[in-house]
């Protein structure tokens, strides 16, 4: 709270925008809800944008931005001069299914699935790949980030995972100016939780036959 606060008053005081993209925090599996930025915002400097790809489903293509009075204008112009607006049937039966109270279930629903998925990932991780990552279960978000032990690369994990079959992210390659870190970012919300488990083992063997030093 207190570098969000911090965050807000060096907006306030230089005159800047933030841009919170705060999708993952209907997805948070321990402790209270974290306030966001623009709920905290006394001064209109938070531009907050979303979208439903990630809680309903990618097809459907509608985002939004919760705007500070003085730009509303601009960003409707702007929209307007881009291409006009995502269908008006998915927009409409979008704001039933809230209205309707169908979106906060599917919401509470969704939690509970990708909790699920977050341990058994977590489990299988620790089970099989202790000794090569290590791994903490996140509090939200739909992926989470394991650190490689005893110098394992995670670019050339993340080769030998793909040709078992497997998508994992390498983080290394994402530092511009702080000492790398080799990471693997995986994902466990799109996929069934039966093939969790399975897909850990065919890491495990990509990571023994290809990347662990004889």
């Amino acid at each position: 709270m207190a570098r969000r606060l911090e965050l807000l008053a060096w907006a306030r005081e230089s005159g800047a925008w933030i841009i919170e993209d705060d999708y993952a925090s209907e997805f948070r599996y321990g402790g209270r809800p974290l306030a966001s930025l623009q709920g905290l915002d006394e001064a209109g400097r938070v531009i907050y944008v979303g979208t439903l790809n990630k809680a309903l489903f990618p097809g459907l293509r509608l985002g939004y931005a919760v705007l500070p009075h003085p730009l509303v204008r601009n960003f409707v112009a702007a929209r307007y001069l881009i291409d006009r607006q995502p269908s008006s049937l998915c927009q409409s039966v979008a704001a039933a299914f809230m209205e309707e109270g169908h979106f906060a279930a599917h919401i509470r629903r969704m939690r509970e699935v990708y909790r699920r998925q977050r341990d058994t990932l977590v489990a299988a991780l620790r089970r099989r790949l202790g000794d090569h990552l290590s791994v903490e279960p996140p509090d939200q978000g739909m992926h989470l980030v394991a650190y490689t032990r005893r110098g394992l690369s995670d670019v050339k994990i993340e080769r030998a995972a793909r040709d078992h079959g497997v998508t994992v992210r390498a983080m290394s390659r994402h530092y511009i100016e702080a000492p790398a870190q080799s990471a693997l970012m995986l994902g466990f919300s799109g996929y069934p939780q039966q093939t969790i488990a399975p897909a850990v083992a065919r890491l495990a063997r990509a990571i023994a036959a290809d990347c662990v030093p004889d």
